[in-house]
């Protein structure tokens, strides 16, 4: 994923810079380092759990709270990331003349709504 306001390309699990020791894959509007490609295959390769749940984030139990309170700006950057990433892709869809009713839809939120959060759109 790219960071629309500095151009660095980082990765969409750890939040990471992509860099020369930190390769990214790219994908629709997602992007994964060769470390937690790493960490997502010997996930996959581990034996199933109950439930049937994997997860690359962190084990929520075992973190401190200061752990967790440490994260809370890392994840509100990433989200706003991900919302100028929506951005774009509304762009590329207006450009493409695709109504807002169609955009709204494929959101699940009304055409007007839609329109609201995006009409100003690049």
């Amino acid at each position: 994923m790219v960071d629309v306001d500095s151009g660095q390309r980082y990765c969409s699990f750890c939040g990471r810079v992509g860099s020369r020791d930190r390769r990214l894959v790219d994908g629709p509007g997602i992007s994964i380092c060769e470390h937690c490609l790493g960490a997502a295959r010997d996930l996959l390769d581990a034996p199933e759990q109950a439930d049937g749940a994997r997860s690359l984030g962190p084990d929520w139990e075992r973190l401190s709270d200061e752990e967790l309170l440490a994260q809370l700006p890392e994840i509100a950057r990433l989200g706003s990331q991900v919302e100028g990433q929506l951005r774009h892709w509304v762009g590329a869809a207006r450009e493409r003349d695709i109504s807002w009713s169609r955009i709204g839809a494929a959101l699940g939120i009304t055409r007007q709504t839609a329109w609201q959060r995006f009409k100003e759109v690049p």
